[in-house]
């Protein structure tokens, strides 16, 4: 099983978020990818958090910052991918991996099949960022900024064109080993998908790994504080 983290950038610099609210300033992406790399991150996910209010001209001043990134570790870009436009503009970046959440919430199946044909199919990957309210699991829909319920998903639909999909608990962002695990079970209610394509993050700690690790999860993604020492991504390895 993989350990990785999440790094959010929002115009041109590094964030920390927590409760999928709170967001303050973290650093330049350089220097936060040479500290994961450090710290011997398997992978990194850099996600845009911009919900409805991106603009192009913001997106391909985000793709500068990326073009010019040196990393040794395999990186997946997401946040704000909603046309095929966007696509072309991502060629020769340094990622491996593409994220999609509103497009898979939205069944934009042109834009995934167009970025499958482009990057490869073992590429894509789908952001689920879930909560769960009296039993009732609700996915955040970033393109209008608010929660819906699960019911309008098409997970059979997400399961066979996302190659991995993520389970982010947005209430527990930014937060230690309080990942809710019942998002996993009770999306299985609604479809069965396999445990070794799940990627979980969101309030992930030491007894989160152990726990993905014993369920056969693909990944987990420690979010925030990976760049604080006591959280660093080596000591999450040891509880492999």
């Amino acid at each position: 099983m993989r350990v990785g983290a999440n790094v959010l950038i929002r115009e041109q610099r590094c964030v920390q978020s927590y409760n999928w609210s709170l967001q303050r300033p973290l650093g330049n992406l350089q220097w936060v990818i040479d500290e994961l790399g450090a710290y011997e991150c398997d992978e990194i996910t850099i996600i845009r958090p911009v919900r409805a209010q991106d603009t192009l001209q913001t997106f391909k001043q985000d793709l500068a910052q990326l073009r010019q990134l040196k990393s040794l570790t395999p990186i997946s870009l997401g946040g704000g991918l909603r046309d095929t436009q966007q696509l072309s503009l991502l060629q020769g970046l340094p990622i491996e991996r593409l994220v999609f959440s509103s497009a898979f919430i939205e069944n934009n199946v042109s834009l995934i099949r167009s970025a499958s044909q482009i990057f490869g199919r073992q590429s894509i990957q789908c952001l689920l960022p879930l909560k769960l309210n009296a039993n009732k699991l609700s996915v955040f829909y970033s393109t209008k900024a608010e929660y819906q319920n699960i019911d309008r998903l098409d997970l059979a639909f997400i399961d066979e064109f996302a190659n991995e999909i993520i389970i982010y608990d947005t209430e527990h962002e930014g937060e230690y080993d309080t990942f809710d695990q019942r998002l996993l079970s009770t999306l299985q209610t609604y479809h069965s998908v396999d445990y070794g394509k799940l990627i979980v993050s969101g309030g992930v700690g030491h007894s989160t790994v152990n726990w993905a690790m014993q369920k056969g999860l693909a990944s987990v993604l420690i979010d925030n504080k990976a760049l604080h020492t006591e959280y660093a991504i080596e000591g999450y390895k040891h509880a492999l």
